[in-house]
C-alpha cells in the first residue's frame, strides 16, 4: 500500500484485508456449509523499531507521557481526547479496547466501511474521513491531540508532527504486537493487555472444543476470490486457526499469495474458508464457481465444508481475529 492503498488493503484482508486490510466483509459471517448459500516469509517483529513509553508508564495512564522512537522523543502532555490514525487497523485496535470515542479521524475510512465488524462505530458518521491517502488539510481541520501513524507515513513525518504530536507504530502481521503500542499512546496499555488476555483465553476454550469435535487435524485453506483466481492467507495472522485451533495448513504455501483453481484442486482441502470480495474487483464469483466441475469435485465443496466468511477474520485486526474465533466456535458446535 505504499503507493496503492487499495491494493495493499486487499492483500491484508484483515485487509490486504488489512488492506484487506485491513482488512477485513459485509455478511453476518455465518457459513452455510455449501457454496450456494452463502508472498513472503513471516513478518518480522515490529518491536525493534516500535515506540516505547518511559518514566511515566503508559499502562498506568500517567501523563505527561514521553514516547521514545527513532524519529525522536514525543511528549504527550495529557490524555488525548481526539486521535487521528493514518493506518486503519489502528482504529480497529482503539475500537477493540473500548476507546472508540477517542478516534476522531481515519485514513483509509473506505477500508473500515468494507468490514461488518466496524459498522456500529461508523453509523453516526462522527469519525472524519481523512482520505485514502493522508489528506493534510482534513487532518489539520480535525485538530487532533495526537496522530498515530505507520511506517509508510515517515516521508511526511515532519508535516504530521507540525499538526500534532505524532507517534509512528510499525505495522505487523501480528495484531498483538501493535495493539499494546497503540493503546500506550493514549495511556490505555492495561486495556490492551486485558483484551489480549481475553482473546487468548477464548482461543484456548475454542481449541478444547475443536479437540472434541473431530475437526482438529483437518486441512483448511483461507482465501478470497481475486481476479481470475484466489488470494490465500497463511503465516502469522492465520496461526490462531492453524497452531491454535488445530486446522492443518499446507507446507507448500507461503504466508500469502495467489493460487489458481488447479492449485486449489491439487491441495484439495477438507475445509475452505472463502472471504467475501469486498473490493468487488474479482472476475471469479461464487455463482461461476458453482458451475465449475473442478470446484465441485473438491472435498470441501462435496462435503459441504465450504464457508463464506467476513474477510476481516483473516486480517491483522484485533476485532477481526476475535470475530474469527466466535465464528469458529459456532462452526465447531455445528459440526460437533
Amino acid at each position: 500500500m505504499r503507493s496503492n492503498r487499495k491494493t495493499f488493503t486487499v492483500l491484508m484482508a484483515i485487509l490486504l484485508i488489512a488492506l484487506i486490510a485491513a482488512g477485513c466483509g459485509g455478511s453476518n459471517g455465518n457459513g452455510s456449509g455449501n457454496s450456494a448459500a452463502t508472498a513472503s516469509s513471516e513478518s518480522p517483529s515490529a518491536s525493534a523499531a516500535s515506540p516505547s513509553a518511559s518514566s511515566s508508564d503508559a499502562s498506568e495512564a500517567s501523563f505527561p507521557l514521553t514516547i521514545h522512537q527513532p524519529e525522536g522523543d514525543v511528549v504527550i502532555p495529557e490524555k488525548p481526547k481526539t486521535v487521528a490514525v493514518t493506518y486503519f487497523p489502528y482504529a480497529d485496535h482503539l475500537f477493540a479496547i473500548g476507546d472508540e470515542t477517542l478516534v476522531g479521524g481515519v485514513v483509509g475510512m473506505s477500508s473500515l466501511r468494507n468490514f461488518a465488524a466496524y459498522q456500529p462505530y461508523l453509523k453516526d458518521e462522527r469519525i472524519a474521513d481523512l482520505g485514502d491517502e493522508t489528506n493534510l488539510e482534513k487532518l489539520l481541520a480535525l485538530k487532533p491531540d495526537v496522530i498515530i501513524a505507520w511506517e509508510y507515513d515517515e516521508k511526511m513525518y515532519d508535516e504530521l508532527s507540525k499538526i500534532a504530536p505524532t507517534v509512528v507504530v510499525h505495522s505487523s502481521e501480528n495484531w498483538e504486537e501493535t495493539i499494546k503500542q497503540v493503546a500506550d499512546v493514549v495511556g490505555d496499555g492495561d486495556k490492551a493487555q486485558q483484551y489480549i488476555d481475553g482473546y487468548r483465553k477464548k482461543l484456548e476454550e475454542a481449541a478444547e472444543q475443536m479437540e472434541a469435535s473431530g475437526m482438529k487435524g483437518k486441512t483448511a485453506i483461507f482465501m478470497m476470490t481475486w481476479e481470475k483466481g484466489f488470494n490465500y492467507y497463511d503465516g502469522v495472522r492465520m496461526k490462531p486457526y492453524y497452531d491454535g485451533l488445530g486446522f492443518k495448513n499446507f507446507d507448500s504455501l507461503k504466508d500469502y499469495g495467489e493460487i489458481d483453481m488447479e492449485g486449489v484442486s491439487e491441495l484439495n482441502p477438507d475445509y475452505i474458508f472463502l472471504g467475501q470480495d469486498f473490493t468487488k474487483s474479482a472476475e471469479t464469483t461464487l455463482a461461476e464457481l458453482a458451475k465449475n466441475p473442478v470446484w465441485n469435485r473438491l472435498n470441501a465443496v462435496r462435503n459441504k465444508k465450504l464457508y463464506v466468511v467476513d474477510t476481516e477474520i483473516m486480517g491483522p485486526l484485533a476485532m477481526g481475529q476475535s470475530k474469527g474465533l466466535d465464528y469458529m466456535e459456532s462452526l465447531i458446535k455445528e459440526n460437533g
